[in-house]
């Protein structure tokens, strides 16, 4: 099939003066951005035919992502929903933001964004697990410190909060917490509330700038294009994937080929 080329406009006497600078750009991102790591996400192939990831597999842990060579760099973070005064808040954006990273280092749909060296603050409720004479949680992130864990006892008691010698994060895997010496209300209803601090990580969900250009005027005087930091939106990871691993944090093979 052939392709017809549309006609120029006429650009005679027009101003040829760069919109954007791609060099400004990049230096407002590494001036104003936060300390990142980038993670490639891929799905993994485990799913065959049947689309299905198996629970089983060591490489991406049932969640059908892997993802492989981290990089430490930059990136500018902003809200995507500050602007609420005369709109109705949307629960669709909970814990969304938007992400600005250089042209070289573009990402794609589901790669991970972790802050280095900042924490929030996570309240959720998990199943206690026994396995042998271990008593564990798995929380949906890498724990940094325990708030809080508290137990269920009765629609008319309350509840009980464990003492710090009853717990602890596991040294080999910080997403365990081991329970010592617990004894169970009776009745138990199987699971348990932990608050605690974690490394904040994003997983992209949207990408509305995937290529942005401008064009400048080189050493010869010749009119080139240059690529623009690119923009996506990205969601709190423990709304889309989690954080899935065994009581020893040995099960997850690396695939990175940096």
């Amino acid at each position: 099939m052939s392709i017809r080329k549309a006609s120029s406009p006429s650009l005679l006497s027009q101003p040829n003066v760069p919109l954007f600078e791609a060099d400004r750009f990049e230096a407002i991102i590494f001036q104003k951005g936060y300390d990142v790591i980038l993670e490639q996400a891929i799905e993994c192939p485990c799913r065959g035919k049947t689309g299905s990831p198996k629970t089983s597999c060591q490489n991406c842990l049932g969640l059908g992502w892997v993802f492989l060579n981290p990089v430490e760099t930059k990136a500018i973070i902003s809200s995507i929903n500050s602007q609420t005064k005369y709109k109705p808040w949307s629960p669709e954006l909970t814990g969304t933001v938007s992400v600005t990273v250089r042209d070289s280092e573009r990402f794609s749909f589901m790669d991970k964004v972790t802050f280095s060296g900042k924490t929030s603050i996570l309240s959720e409720v998990k199943p206690v697990i026994t396995s042998g004479d271990n008593v564990f949680i798995f929380a949906s992130y890498k724990v940094q410190k325990i708030n809080g864990i508290y137990l269920f006892n009765s629609d008319s008691t309350k509840l009980t909060k464990l003492s710090a010698d009853k717990y602890s994060i596991k040294a080999e895997n910080s997403s365990v917490i081991s329970l010592t010496g617990v004894t169970l209300p009776t009745g138990f209803n199987g699971v348990i509330s932990i608050d605690y601090e974690h490394l904040i990580s994003y997983n992209v969900v949207d990408i509305p700038h995937d290529f942005r250009s401008s064009f400048m005027l080189n050493e010869r005087g010749q009119n080139i294009e240059v690529n623009l930091p690119v923009q996506g939106v990205a969601r709190r990871s423990h709304l889309i994937t989690g954080y899935a691993t065994n009581f020893a944090g040995n099960n997850l093979l690396d695939n990175s080929n940096l």
